[in-house]
Parts: C-alpha cells; structure tokens; sequence
C-alpha cells in the first residue's frame, strides 16, 4: 500500500473521517461501544466509536445502539454538529493566511494535473479555491473515494437525539479542531493531496478496506492498515497530533459532561484505544471502562 496514501486516509479518518489508530486490548475488548461507570457516577454513560463517511448500505445503527442512546440524557460529538454557525466557522479556518497560495505549493505539471481533477470530478475552476488550505482540498475528495453519497454516524444519531428531544454537544470548538491541522505544514498535506489524486483508484481501495474492517470491528485490522508501509516518524508525528494531544484534553470535559447527566459519547473511532486512547485514559482516572456486545 502506497506510504502517502496511507497518510492522507489516517489525517481524513482522525478528524473528520476517523481511521482507528489502535493498540493493544484485552481478549473481549475489540469492540466500538463501550459503558462508563464508576467514580461516582449516579447513571453510565457511553462511548462509541464511529467512521465520519460510509455509503448508506454500510451504516448501522444497531437495535443495540439506539437502546444505548435512549439510555442517556445527552449526547456529545467531537464537535455540536448542529450548531448552525459551524460550517461558517470551518470555512474561516480553511482558508491559507493572507499572501500564501495554493499554485504555489505544486510544480507546474502537479498543479495541472490537481486543476484537471477538480474541473472534472467537482467543475471547479481550481483558481478559484486559491486561498483554501490543501487538507480541506483533501476532504472534498471523499465522496470520490466512497463512490457513493456518504452518510455519518454523527448525523443519524443526532437524529434519534433530536427524537428524543436531548441535547446535542460537542468536545472540542472548530477553532480546537483545526488547530490540531495546522501543526503540520501545508506543504505535507498538498503533496498527499496530490498523490491521492494521482491514483484514486488505489485510495477507493484503500477506502474500502478501512470501511470493511471497521463494520467487522477488527480493531487491529485497523490498527494494522494505519501503520503499513509507514516510517516511524511519520506514524508517531501524526498520531501525537490527531489522536495523543486532542485525546489528552478531552478527558477532563468527558468527565465533566458525565458527572452532570449520564452522556452518550461519539467520536472517530480513532481516539478509542491504545496507551494514550479515551478508554484507556478513561480508567487511568478511575472510571471502569468495559465493552458493550449486547
């Protein structure tokens, strides 16, 4: 599998499309939903762990899921999601600082081939995106490599939340989010950028694969496309950004959430396991932290 590919999939798939970064865990522990309970909360609250984009055959919220969402009185995405001003919001941090240009970041030949794709797939005239950052350029691709018209775990259960008439929250601000983008260099993110772009069918496949596991919840099927072809230090760079520090910050506003009303957590199933993931640092803070099969 190519190396870049790899990387653009496991920077989609951490924010906005998350690829699970997985290690270790017990017998039993490979799983997406997890219960929160201990250190004196009155009710459990719940942890899952989803895929942003997957074509709508692929997406199941399960019998088990929706009880689970009943269950609680909240629920929190990685973002409020149905905050109305949060695609204004993204478009303000998409945008490269004032002087930089996105022509600029390409040879001549790559910037052609990158003008061609998007008149073709998107008829955009790439010109007029100049001024936005190559990662947002990145995520517009996505549906080229679903295939499909993609549809979100986030979105389907902030539908049985609205239902139910509980509120929808959020665990970090865009302005968070993003920030945790432009602590890699845009000139990293235009060169995966062109790369994908230069071989799509090879990222469909690689799309696929991740889709397939994360439907059979092998977390280290994931765990082991994330790190194939990788060098060392990229795999360890990327991580500490999307997944270490982020997780690291969020512990303390889960636990306040959940100390105040029993909560049901959803984010990229990226930021579940490992040494340094929710669940583990979870119970390093002394909640008991256990699988949900049924």
């Amino acid at each position: 599998m190519n190396r870049k590919h790899n990387l653009l999939l496991a920077l989609l798939f951490m924010l906005m499309q998350s690829l699970p970064t997985l290690a270790g865990g017990g017998k039993g522990e490979n799983t997406l939903l997890w219960q929160i309970s201990g250190k004196g909360l009155k009710n459990p609250s719940y942890l899952y762990g989803t895929i942003h984009a997957v074509c709508p055959d692929k997406l199941m919220i399960t019998d088990l899921l929706k009880e689970k969402v009943k269950a609680t009185e909240q629920l929190t995405l990685e973002l409020d999601m149905d905050d109305p001003n949060m695609m204004a919001m993204m478009m303000q941090y998409a945008k490269l600082p004032e002087g930089q240009s996105l022509k600029a970041m390409f040879k001549e030949e790559e910037y052609k081939a990158l003008a061609d794709y998007f008149a073709a797939n998107f008829g955009v005239d790439l010109k007029y995106l100049d001024n936005m950052k190559p990662f947002m350029l990145q995520t517009m691709i996505l549906s080229k490599l679903t295939e499909c018209t993609p549809e979100s775990y986030e979105q389907k259960l902030m539908e049985l939340a609205h239902a139910q008439q509980k509120e929808v929250l959020g665990i970090e601000t865009m302005q968070e989010q993003m920030a945790a983008v432009d602590k890699l260099p845009n000139e990293m993110y235009a060169d995966m950028l062109f790369r994908t772009v230069s071989d799509i069918p090879k990222a469909q496949a690689d799309y696929k694969e991740l889709v397939e596991l994360h439907l059979a919840q092998d977390l280290k099927g994931l765990d082991d496309l994330m790190k194939r072809d990788y060098t060392e230090e990229d795999y360890k760079k990327f991580k500490e950004v999307f997944l270490v520090q982020r997780n690291k910050s969020w512990i303390p506003i889960m636990e306040g959430m959940a100390k105040q009303k029993s909560t049901f957590f959803a984010v990229g199933a990226a930021h579940l396991s490992g040494d340094n993931g929710v669940v583990t640092l979870l119970r390093k803070q002394g909640y008991k932290v256990t699988p949900v099969t049924k």
